[in-house]
């Protein structure tokens, strides 16, 4: 029983976390729209690109913020909202968006697992295949993540760098994927004894 209302917990908080990535996807897209009608209106958001290539939102009350050609560049003192290019915005919005997309799509290959657990169908092939298109969406999102762009005035800021993150779920999703592979094996062989 105490296995049962833990899996049921965990589909539960599965769908409500797939629920607020769907919201905050429409909530990204709202902003979208609202910059390119009101760009003044984010003169105090400042975008930062730190050591580790992580873009920050920095909410800054300033009277006079920077202008682009007074910054050195985007790392040094951030860049407002209103002066970023609208290529390089939209480059981040769908890099941002594409991230959740992900995020969606490896909440429900959980969640699909979850539920053949819950029937006690742990061992089938299909929750090696989910484990698989897991792994496949985690070495994805690596490569969505690799590059940051953005572009201020006539100062650019172009970086590399592949997460590790990711890549060690998805090798630990591929190797899950195996060993359900095997097990799946096993438990055939099993059905043919009987």
């Amino acid at each position: 029983m105490e296995k049962n209302r833990l899996l049921a917990i965990a589909l539960i908080t599965g769908n409500i976390t797939k629920a607020f990535f769907v919201l905050l996807i429409a909530v990204m897209t709202v902003v979208l729209i609202h910059w390119h009608v009101s760009p003044e209106t984010y003169n105090d958001v400042v975008i930062t690109i730190d050591s580790s290539n992580e873009v920050r939102y920095v909410f800054k009350h300033n009277d006079n913020p920077a202008s682009p050609e007074a910054s050195i560049s985007i790392a040094d003192t951030g860049a407002v909202l209103s002066q970023i290019s609208n290529a390089s915005f939209y480059f981040h919005f769908f890099q941002t968006v594409g991230h959740f997309i992900i995020l969606i799509l490896i909440l429900n290959q959980v969640t699909r697992i979850i539920r053949s657990v819950k029937v006690l169908e742990t061992f089938r092939g299909a929750n090696s295949q989910a484990f698989r298109k897991i792994g496949i969406y985690c070495v994805a999102m690596a490569f969505l993540g690799c590059i940051k762009w953005f572009e201020v005035g006539t100062h650019t800021r172009m970086s590399f760098s592949l997460g590790a993150t990711p890549l060690a779920f998805a090798l630990g999703a591929f190797i899950m994927s195996e060993i359900l592979k095997e097990g799946n094996k096993l438990y055939e062989a099993e059905q043919l004894t009987i």
